[in-house]
């Protein structure tokens, strides 16, 4: 509660904190703009009296007297004076060297007067000159004829025209600080009056978790939060109820959980085990022996198992769930929750039933994506055998261009369609062991040359160089044919996705128990999300490109089953872009 009362505190701070951080900027931005807006209409009417007192006539017979004029001007008030010829020369300037100055036609307030024809041109800027931020105000001097004599300039900082606005935000901001301070503290007293309460209920529903049902809540609060204490009292007493009752019906679990023959584990009202089976250590992949008498929730790992055995416990009622335990390793078990009750209607005690459908679950799984890939990936080549089938009926049938490609097509697609099933039937008998093997004894060498020999078409077509390293000559028990199909479907999967004049390298290696064969490749590589389900059956990387490339999606698949099938193991090391790595352990000697 602590934490929920500094989180609702810290919410309001941050609230009114950036409301009064936007309000003050508003306001003394308004106050800035007015207060530059009004000391630079006072600027204007300076410049205006300034520009009527200065002799016009003096402009055209004597520059330099009315340079000292300006001078002197300058030397009474505070504001910058520049004097701008009508091409733009500065000819006087009361804070910088005219030499150094650039022209000044195109400034904004000279342009203003030029083009707008404005008596006043006025703009505030960074001047390039002071690099001051400057109001400037300027204004047209012409001779008695009409003619444009030069500009007159003053100019002013907009941080003194702005400086008045600073007391009254200061006073202002002192306000806002001590209404957020008065807004704080009401706010910390009324989360106290929630928040202890509260606290008061949540350490009773900690002592009622372990079986302290003689807790009460008494705490004093708003109506609402009072009505919530009281029903927990309620909840502590049905518990102490139920607790008597679990106690009573010990024996009888006991008895009932001996004969049965799936996972059984009895957990009494204070949820302590005292009771488990044989086949609930198997499940659970423990030994619960060794920790009956203690709590089911520091016992057992699967939270969802706990959290079952609680509603079970807290809501007297049988929980069913299929649940996935991940420790020691993934199972998928049917669980259900039993309370026992005695003939008064009173609970004594819990009963935990588990049931392995890990298999079930994953043939039907097994079941269910295959009969959906099959039907996905058969769709694809028969509709288009049928669609240009049709196509060259409808009277395609007339252009010996549109004819050739379209039975190329067919081709093609009735190619991929007949492997695909050939692949499927391969994969079929190896599940059903129907496969004949033949163990002999083979030179890893022999088989990995003749596969290079059977793929050398598809490697010159791309220009992908496949090289075969052996630095030990390696022979092993296996065979032959299942070898060569392993060897065969790696290295096409290489020459698959590996680019043009790229490079395959096929290693092979042992040690004192096993053949090591490693494929790898300088290709496109495969992503970090899919390595691990590249063995799938139908699984691609990238649907487009494997059929391109005439995949059916079951060559790896059937690469692991042969290599289990052979007591052997297969991994894969990949990064995107950079290529992939196939190694295949297998053992040397093998019984036939």
């Amino acid at each position: 509660m602590k934490q929920l009362r500094m989180k609702i505190l810290g919410f309001f701070t941050v609230v009114l904190v950036l409301f009064t951080l936007l309000f003050l900027y508003l306001f003394s931005t308004i106050l800035e703009r007015q207060a530059i807006e009004q000391q630079g209409e006072d600027l204007q009417s300076q410049l205006l009296t300034l520009s009527s007192l200065l002799d016009e006539e003096e402009f055209e017979t004597d520059l330099e007297a009315v340079t000292q004029q300006l001078s002197q001007t300058a030397d009474v008030i505070d504001e910058r004076i520049t004097f701008i010829t009508p091409t733009g020369d500065v000819t006087y300037d009361s804070r910088a060297e005219e030499g150094r100055l650039e022209n000044h036609l195109d400034r904004p307030e000279i342009q203003q007067i030029l083009q707008e024809g404005v008596p006043v041109g006025t703009y505030d800027r960074t001047s390039e000159s002071t690099g001051e931020v400057l109001y400037y105000a300027a204004v047209a001097l012409n001779s008695e004829d009409g003619e444009l004599i030069g500009f007159l300039r003053l100019s002013k900082n907009v941080e003194e025209m702005a400086g008045l606005t600073e007391r009254m935000i200061q006073v202002l901001a002192l306000f806002m600080m001590i209404s957020i301070l008065v807004a704080l503290l009401f706010t910390n007293y009324w989360t106290k009056k929630i928040s202890d309460p509260i606290e008061k209920m949540k350490e009773l529903t900690e002592k009622l978790s372990v079986q302290h049902y003689s807790s009460r809540y008494n705490g004093s609060s708003y109506r609402e939060i009072d009505d919530l204490g009281q029903s927990i009292n309620l909840l502590a007493i049905n518990l102490d109820q139920q607790m008597q009752e679990i106690n009573e019906n010990q024996t009888r679990l006991r008895e009932l959980i001996n004969h049965l023959i799936i996972g059984v584990m009895v957990v009494d009202s204070e949820g302590h085990i005292t009771m488990v089976n044989p086949v609930m250590n198997e499940v659970l992949g423990e030994d619960l022996y060794g920790k009956i008498g203690e709590r089911f929730d520091e016992a057992l790992h699967s939270t969802t198992l706990v959290e079952m055995i609680r509603q079970a416990m807290s809501e007297q009622t049988i929980q069913n769930q299929e649940a996935e335990l991940l420790y020691p390793e993934e199972k998928i078990v049917d669980a259900n929750v039993v309370p026992v009750f005695n003939q008064q209607k009173e609970t004594f005690n819990h009963i935990v039933l588990l049931y392995d459908i890990t298999e079930i679950r994953r043939l039907e799984k097994v079941r269910t994506d295959f009969v959906a890939n099959v039907s996905h990936e058969l769709r694809t080549p028969i509709t288009a055998v049928k669609g240009f089938a049709e196509t060259l009926l409808d009277g395609a049938l007339q252009g010996e261009a549109v004819l050739v490609e379209f039975l190329e097509i067919i081709y093609k697609e009735s190619t991929r369609l007949d492997l695909m099933v050939q692949d499927i039937l391969q994969l079929s008998k190896l599940e059903k062991h129907k496969a004949s093997t033949v163990i002999q004894r083979v030179k890893a060498r022999d088989v990995v040359e003749e596969v290079m020999k059977i793929v050398h078409q598809k490697t010159d077509l791309k220009q992908i160089s496949v090289d075969l390293i052996e630095p030990v000559p390696v022979e092993l028990d296996i065979d032959r044919d299942q070898l060569k199909q392993i060897t065969l479907n790696l290295v096409g999967n290489a020459i698959a996705y590996t680019p043009e004049g790229g490079d395959i390298t096929v290693t092979l290696s042992k040690t004192d128990k096993e053949a090591i064969l490693s494929v790898a490749d300088n290709g496109v590589g495969i992503p970090k999300e899919s390595q691990a389900r590249v063995f799938e059956r139908f699984y691609r990387v990238d649907k487009a490109r494997s059929r391109n490339a005439g995949g059916t999606g079951l060559g790896l698949a059937i690469v692991k089953w042969l290599v289990e099938n052979n007591d052997g193991q297969i991994s894969l090391e990949s990064e995107e872009h950079k290529g992939s790595t196939f190694t295949v352990w297998l053992p040397l000697t093998k019984e036939a």
